[in-house]
């Protein structure tokens, strides 16, 4: 039996399981024709858009986590209506010489589940999400550079990559490029210093200067690597002046980028920059629902007094939500025990921050004043101090063990502990929590006094 078939039959077979007779029956009965495999997409044909359309909305997700379970290889299934498969085999008898320009390993570095069908939405991402779609619908290239910021965790690379596959599903001939910055920069690095005769450069120039959509993200890791923006900027002059779409992601606003060309910066100022915020709490339950859609056959399973906890104990970063919800239901399947409130402390012991009070809305504000006054009190130095622009050794460090405890134990974002402490930036403060970051690692002083703060703070 042909390998494709195999594996459809068996996610159809898994899939029956999870569904009702009358659904299953209604859109996947008789579903056995695959029209074609092209880029580590198998294609089904289905009678018609109506029930293409059901299929993509509501059981995509669901069949290709199915088939990633089951298969090695990285295949995802795609839906063709019969109309549209005609047509497409006309167009091959027309030119069968057609071979796509620019074939594209976007598919196998874009995360098959990031895609605009499964991103939340919310009031804290809205702008963003929409000016993502703008962007992957219109060939017009209206926003030039679309410039998402925001902090770690808030679902920038998911926008980012919902574009690559929204524009790949469109036309599959795009070539898409998607790359972190630290890629980036290594690759010109190897390019521009090899000692081989391999057409480094050549090959460096061809990926880079030939893309129709250049995706980047983390762009802020391009700081102080001055050789490495000059190309970047070479990069980007080339593809705009020839109306190709670059999409590029940030922990921050352009122009709080440090020792970044201020041409570059002036560059990514030029389209649109849009900003994700921390989800609010109703987001987070609804980003925990879709989540659960895919752990487990009913998602009913799980109380709404547990995804209500989880939502209160990690209100800033959505991976690590996810990845809570993950260890919770791993844990309980394994051991075959319930969803509940108890078992869920059990599973999530070890990375609960201890001082949330979840019959209450998290207060950031009540928690760094808590956290800044137990550190005070232990260096005998003033809040007041703290929150100032004073440089003084002994203040600044009780300054940055604060920031470092606000932001490693209780995942307060750079921005806000940044406005707390008489607004600084957020490089400001990422540098002061790195710094104890680093120091933590060889300095048992330091280790032992975040021990005894935290054991304090609890207290309180």
């Amino acid at each position: 039996m042909n390998s494709n078939i195999e594996l459809w039959q068996n996610t159809l077979g898994t899939l029956q399981k999870d569904l009702d007779e009358d659904s299953f029956n209604d859109l996947f009965a008789g579903l056995t024709e695959i029209y074609k495999e092209e880029n580590n997409y198998i294609y089904i044909v289905v009678p018609n858009s109506l029930n293409q359309y059901r299929i993509e909305k509501f059981y995509s997700n669901k069949i290709n986590e199915i088939a990633k379970k089951l298969s090695p290889e990285l295949k995802m299934f795609k839906f063709i209506t019969e109309d549209e498969a005609e047509e497409d085999k006309k167009k091959k008898e027309t030119n069968p010489l057609v071979t796509p320009t620019h074939p594209t390993d976007a598919l196998r570095i874009l995360s098959p589940i990031y895609t605009f069908s499964n991103f939340e939405v919310g009031e804290s991402n809205r702008f963003a999400f929409i000016s993502a779609m703008k962007v992957a619908e219109t060939p017009e290239r209206i926003y030039n550079p679309l410039y998402i910021f925001g902090d770690v965790g808030l679902g920038k690379t998911h926008l980012m990559s919902a574009i690559g596959h929204y524009i790949l599903d469109n036309d599959i001939n795009t070539n898409v490029v998607y790359v972190s910055s630290q890629k980036f920069a290594e690759e010109y690095f190897l390019a521009t210093n090899s000692k081989k005769t391999d057409n480094s450069i050549e090959n460096f120039y061809d990926k880079y200067y030939n893309a129709d959509i250049l995706l980047v993200d983390d762009i802020q890791f391009l700081e102080n690597k001055h050789a490495t923006q000059e190309e970047f900027f070479k990069v980007f002059e080339s593809l705009t002046n020839r109306n190709k779409q670059i999409v590029l992601t940030s922990d921050r606003p352009a122009n709080e980028l440090k020792n970044m060309m201020d041409r570059l910066k002036s560059r990514f100022n030029w389209g649109i920059q849009v900003d994700i915020k921390a989800p609010d709490k109703k987001l987070r339950v609804s980003i925990l629902k879709s989540k659960l859609k895919g752990l487990i056959s009913d998602p009913n399973d799980v109380p709404m007094e547990v995804l209500e906890l989880l939502a209160d104990y990690f209100p800033n970063n959505i991976r690590d939500l996810e990845g809570a919800l993950r260890g919770f239901i791993t844990y309980c399947i394994c051991l075959n025990i319930p969803f509940t409130k108890e078992n869920m402390y059990i599973a999530l012991e070890r990375i609960l921050p201890k001082n949330i009070d979840t019959s209450k809305p998290l207060n950031n504000g009540n928690l760094i004043k808590k956290i800044n006054e137990v550190v005070s009190q232990y260096y005998n130095v003033s809040v007041n101090d703290m929150l100032s622009s004073s440089r003084k050794q002994q203040i600044a460090y009780a300054r940055h063990i604060s920031m470092y405890i606000l932001r490693y134990k209780y995942n307060i974002p750079l921005k806000t502990i940044g406005e707390y402490f008489g607004n600084r930036d957020h490089a400001t403060v990422a540098h002061g929590v790195e710094k104890i970051e680093y120091m933590v690692k060889d300095n048992l002083l330091a280790k032992n006094d975040i021990e005894i703060l935290l054991k304090h703070i609890e207290k309180m």
